[in-house]
């Protein structure tokens, strides 16, 4: 789709709840991220949004317990324990055991997640680049400070009981 074209579709559905309404255009933005995210990573891994967060995480962090990745991801240990087994099914990673924990298992890649994460992560760096192509170095900097402050204050209001 053209840049115009897709500027026009956007804009329509942008203003729906007025200028002032700051996190629905958060949430719209990251539904549009969320799909782009999809296509990709099925595209080039075969592995679903859930999946990819798993080996992404992982890639980065290292070794971690399921619940460790859930908590460090912000998603439910439900979706972590899904994209888990059907990860391990396809030998994207495997489970070892917890010395510090005789329940639970630690989870890493094998040579075959990081080998799709490195793919994955060479085009989702394109795209990101590509996105904000329009914005200078300072301006992504105060982007990611405005997003931070904003996803702070959120994160104090949930309740965790």
């Amino acid at each position: 789709m053209k840049q115009d074209d897709a500027r026009k579709l956007i804009g329509e559905k942008w203003g729906a709840f007025g200028a002032d309404y700051v996190p629905y255009r958060i949430l719209m933005l990251s539904k549009l991220l969320d799909r782009h995210a999809t296509q990709q990573v099925r595209e080039i891994a075969d592995i679903s949004l859930a999946e990819w967060r798993v080996v992404a995480h992982l890639a980065v962090s290292g070794k971690q317990s399921a619940s460790e990745l859930s908590s460090a991801a912000l998603v439910d240990r439900a979706e972590v324990s899904r994209a888990v087994k059907q990860l391990e099914k396809r030998n994207f990673l495997e489970r070892k055991p917890n010395p510090a924990n005789k329940i639970s298992y630690l989870l890493q890649l094998t040579p075959t997640g990081k080998a799709a994460y490195e793919k994955v992560y060479v085009a989702r760096r394109k795209f990101f680049a590509d996105v904000t192509k329009k914005l200078s170095k300072p301006e992504l900097k105060k982007l990611d400070q405005m997003i931070y402050e904003i996803a702070a204050a959120a994160f104090c209001m949930i309740d965790e009981s």
